[in-house]
């Protein structure tokens, strides 16, 4: 009886590990810090740098506190792919991204950074980002 318990416990215990873990294995990480993984995937042309864009963001803090949300917005947010008009991280996840992708992205302090005095959100925090593009407009 006891070992049948401690094999149990021991299957257990691996479900639990793998279950624990596994959320942070199915991100892939750039050599930045990015990380990232495709939530949906997209269909057409892949985004490339210079191109204008519509998408639709969503920030978080990693406990979930909800910052930020485009879809709050009368439209969506255009951004010009590289053109800096994005923090770093929204900017390196964007190429290669087809209309209706939406993508998580884990951005880190580097990858965060406003230019200005801005003060939130913290300018050491790590961000969560969903970004789902919507639109290519050239």
């Amino acid at each position: 009886m006891r070992k049948r318990l401690s094999i149990i416990n021991i299957i257990g215990f691996g479900i639990l590990l793998f279950n624990c873990t596994s959320k942070q294995t199915d991100f892939i990480e750039t050599p930045s810090g990015l990380k990232y993984k495709i939530l949906k995937e997209g269909q057409g042309e892949p985004v490339k740098k210079g191109h204008e864009v519509f998408i639709h963001e969503t920030m978080s803090y990693t406990n979930d506190s909800l910052l930020f949300d485009s879809r709050n917005l009368p439209s969506p947010v255009k951004v010009l792919v590289g053109g800096s008009q994005a923090i770093d991280g929204v900017d390196e996840a964007l190429p290669g991204m087809k209309v209706g992708e939406i993508k998580k992205l884990i951005i880190p302090p580097k990858l965060s950074q406003r230019s200005g005095e801005h003060m939130f959100p913290h300018p050491d925090s790590t961000l969560v980002y969903e970004i789902e593009l919507i639109e290519i407009l050239n």
